[in-house]
């Protein structure tokens, strides 16, 4: 098993790292790529933006993780109207309304899809459900810091780059 000496570091910046990965919503893929000083017993964190999924860099690195390509929104972190009315501030009826304004449509004919135009036509409204978005990130912290020591400890065991 290698030895790392600045592990809890290493585990804290990974962990940072997988938060701003779901919080980004990276549209490509993002390779996480760890140099091991074995002199010092140190390591140090990168990441490699993938656009093709088939390249590189060409160094001493492994890569201990990939972020692959986000096929979601933050639309997908809320299940119903209710939900998203209440990430953007408002009551579902009157966002129900005004989005059915927005769509020139009758009220009984919205449905999830045209509130979500209806935001994302919105800065001011976009941003409340970013920050929505960021506040069910924030409840998963723990999530990401089991994950991050689970990626390193995989890494620690595998014997092949040592």
């Amino acid at each position: 098993m290698k030895e790392l000496k600045n592990r809890a570091e290493i585990v804290a910046e990974l962990a940072k790292m997988l938060r701003e990965f779901d919080l980004a919503l990276n549209p490509y893929d993002t390779d996480v790529y760890l140099y091991y000083d074995k002199a010092e017993k140190t390591a140090e964190l990168d990441t490699f933006v993938n656009p093709s999924g088939r390249s590189w860099l060409d160094d001493d690195h492994d890569t201990i993780y990939t972020d692959y390509e986000h096929h979601t929104t933050y639309f997908d972190g809320f299940d119903n109207l209710g939900d998203l009315a209440d990430a953007v501030g408002t009551r579902k009826e009157e966002l129900i309304k005004k989005a059915a304004k927005y769509a020139d449509i009758d009220v009984e004919d919205v449905d999830y899809h045209e509130v979500a135009r209806f935001i994302k036509s919105d800065d001011n409204l976009m941003e409340k459900l970013h920050e929505a978005y960021k506040i069910c990130l924030d409840e998963l912290e723990d999530n990401y810091d089991e994950r991050a020591d689970y990626i390193i400890s995989e890494w620690e065991s595998n014997e092949e780059r040592s």
